[in-house]
């Protein structure tokens, strides 16, 4: 190769024309790969000049050929979506013989490093990401391999895949203002999650505050847990303190006790209130109305910061991948125009509500 830097499994796998974990059984001797197949692994590899870094994969073999995925989550429950990523990464550690330890407690950095450390994990993947994660920085002065779904403040050297959540915050609240709306609340990340600096909660607030005036919506600000019936709860004070509110966005499964608030409320979707939520397509278009919403392929997002780190683990100086997902709205059955008997009047403003949830 005439560019300094080292090919990667992946080039390897679009030079090829084969998946990521063929490269990987062609590397590893795993599992048997058809000699046609296996030749043409190679002569990609040669034509890259791929270095696999050899002493890594003994020693990743030699301990526990493990993939360690930490997502922090409640009382150990993980939402439909969270099970997603799960399912995602999992595909991608099987595919290259490897297995997922999945951890849903809030483990603290010293236990996370002292995992791999230890030999009971070769890397890490990290979900439920910070602005300022010490989760990360401690892995990052260990040298353990790692990837995150989402982001911290300063990515420099760090492998990611996330969702745009300005982007997707922007589309929404465009989409919403066309139709009319003119008062809409964000239904945000749970307060713990926004006091603890989770960066998608910290995007998401901002640039709706700041971007809803120039739209011409005045924006609530409401910090919302997930479970259904505490959605409910907040759901249904929205609802009495601001009457003139036509819309909602939120940025994950809080529509469920929206929904429920409308419904006790005995408003309609669409008709008398418009819902945009971030969601895998498969949730949204198994719902009664079939929610429209930005598109988190939580599927891919997993299967693909497994394979990061995966690359990581079998390439001597695997260069940093990071992928940011630009939003895209699905337009489906919740969204509608702005009831004229509902639509704001009150001068543009925007306020957070703490208080709520």
């Amino acid at each position: 190769m005439t560019d300094s830097k080292p090919a990667t499994m992946a080039q390897i796998a679009e030079r090829a024309g084969v998946g990521l974990s063929t490269v990987s059984y062609v590397l590893s001797g795993k599992r048997s790969v058809s000699p046609k197949l296996r030749e043409r692994v190679l002569a990609a590899i040669e034509e890259l000049d791929y270095r696999p870094h050899r002493p890594a994969r003994a020693l990743a073999s030699g301990a526990s050929h493990t993939i360690a995925l930490f997502l922090p989550s409640p009382q150990w429950q993980l939402l439909p979506i969270q099970q997603t990523f799960v399912a995602g990464a999992t595909q991608a550690t099987s595919a290259s013989d490897y297995s997922l330890l999945l951890s849903t407690a809030a483990t603290d950095p010293d236990t996370i490093a002292k995992l791999v450390a230890r030999g009971r994990a070769d890397g890490v993947i990290l979900m439920e990401t910070l602005l300022d994660d010490p989760r990360v920085e401690r892995l990052k002065a260990d040298g353990h391999p790692f990837a995150l779904i989402g982001r911290t403040h300063d990515t420099t050297g760090i492998s990611y895949v996330d969702l745009d959540f300005r982007d997707a915050v922007e589309t929404s609240l465009a989409h919403l203002a066309r139709l009319g709306h003119t008062c809409v609340a964000l239904l945000n990340f749970p307060p713990d999650l926004l006091e603890a600096g989770y960066t998608s909660a910290l995007i998401a607030r901002d640039v709706f505050e700041s971007r809803a005036p120039d739209v011409g919506i005045r924006g609530i600000h409401v910090p919302c847990s997930h479970a259904p019936h505490e959605a409910f709860a907040v759901a249904a004070r929205l609802l009495r303190s601001e009457p003139t509110c036509t819309a909602a966005i939120t940025t994950g499964w809080q529509f469920t006790g929206l929904l429920s608030a409308l419904r006790a409320a005995d408003l309609h979707v669409p008709n008398d209130f418009s819902i945009v939520s971030v969601i895998a397509a498969q949730f949204a278009d198994m719902l009664t109305p079939a929610l429209t919403g930005v598109e988190w392929p939580a599927f891919e997002a997993g299967r693909m910061a497994a394979e990061m780190l995966i690359e990581q683990l079998t390439v001597q100086t695997a260069p940093p991948r990071q992928h940011l997902i630009a939003a895209e709205l699905f337009v489906r059955e919740s969204t509608g125009p702005a009831p004229r008997d509902r639509t704001a009047v009150e001068p543009i403003r925007t306020r957070r509500n703490r208080s709520a949830g």
